[in-house]
């Protein structure tokens, strides 16, 4: 069976067209992002028009899996499904972007960590059942994300300054990364010049100064991975798994190897019959193959 799958993220959306014997047929990237809020439905639909004519070339395929970021209610689904509706493809499913990439990291059934500027553990069940944990904005408490990472490192600086913490190598490290002249400076990081990505990138800098030996950094990334792992039992427990649980993970936070390591580490020794994979495709292979099992076991029912 063959699927052509959507991610769409914040900046980028990504088509691939997936057959289950063949592998990767055909992938393109558009610079545009498939996130509705972000972007608009108008022009979304303009999107997946010339993303899925691109992918496709004219080949034939069976149903269309599409992982959205913003995509997180039945009304967003239900706005969803009149584009692709209005494009003319009926054989859809729909999902956000963090279901599509455990279907691509796992195959669908297990736990998947994704940490970039913010965080979500989300797992799914053999019964079709998806628990999730966290996920709730990058403002908030999103353990292990970019944001996360750069305001705990940032308070830490603050704190030092305030004399109500420990000195920190990120003291010095974090002006320089930021190219600002002093740490009152940051300040106007936060509240003149918001960038999201710009402070979520200061998390390289937390993560370099805890594996190069600071103190300080090698707090915040224990508590980061310390409430990670409390939030994968819970999805864990939601999801009825038992000890030898699949788990796997994406995101740019990842991409640090210190970080992997750390991470690696600390859940095998939280749980030991578990496996941590490396995850096998990206969501939008993902994507495509949830929509071959829903259209072969599930169609009609929730992915």
């Amino acid at each position: 069976m063959r699927a052509i799958g959507i991610d769409g993220g914040g900046s980028h959306t990504r088509f691939v067209l997936y057959d289950e014997k063949l592998g990767i047929i055909n992938g393109i990237d558009i610079a545009i992002p498939g996130n509705y809020h972000l972007l608009g439905i108008e022009k979304l639909k303009k999107v997946f028009k010339e993303g899925i004519k691109n992918v496709a070339e004219d080949r034939h395929f069976d149903a269309l899996g599409a992982g959205l970021s913003g995509v997180d209610r039945p009304s967003d689904i239900a706005l969803i499904s009149k584009v692709f509706q209005e494009l003319g493809i009926e054989d859809v499913v729909i999902s956000n972007d963090a279901i599509a990439a455990l279907w691509g990291a796992v195959g669908g059934i297990g736990i998947l960590m994704v940490a970039g500027t913010g965080s979500i553990v989300i797992g799914r069940n053999a019964e079709g059942n998806i628990c999730r944990a966290g996920g709730w904005g990058y403002m908030f408490e999103e353990y292990c994300g970019g944001f996360w990472f750069a305001k705990r490192g940032t308070m830490a600086v603050l704190d030092h300054k305030d004399g109500l913490g420990p000195p920190t190598t990120l003291e010095k490290e974090i002006p320089k990364f930021l190219g600002i002249d002093n740490i009152e400076d940051i300040i106007y990081v936060y509240y003149s010049d918001f960038s999201k990505s710009k402070i979520s990138s200061v998390a390289r800098i937390v993560l370099e100064e805890a594996e190069k030996g600071d103190e300080v950094s090698k707090k915040i990334l224990k508590e980061g991975i310390d409430n990670a792992l409390k939030m994968i039992s819970v999805v864990a427990n939601r999801c009825n798994f038992d000890e030898n649980f699949t788990f796997s993970y994406t995101g740019g936070i990842f991409n640090s190897r210190y970080f992997l390591m750390e991470m690696k580490t600390a859940f095998e020794k939280a749980f030991p019959k578990a496996l941590f994979l490396k995850p096998r495709f990206g969501a939008d292979v993902g994507a495509a193959i949830m929509a071959i099992d829903w259209r072969r076991n599930s169609r009609g029912k929730v992915v």
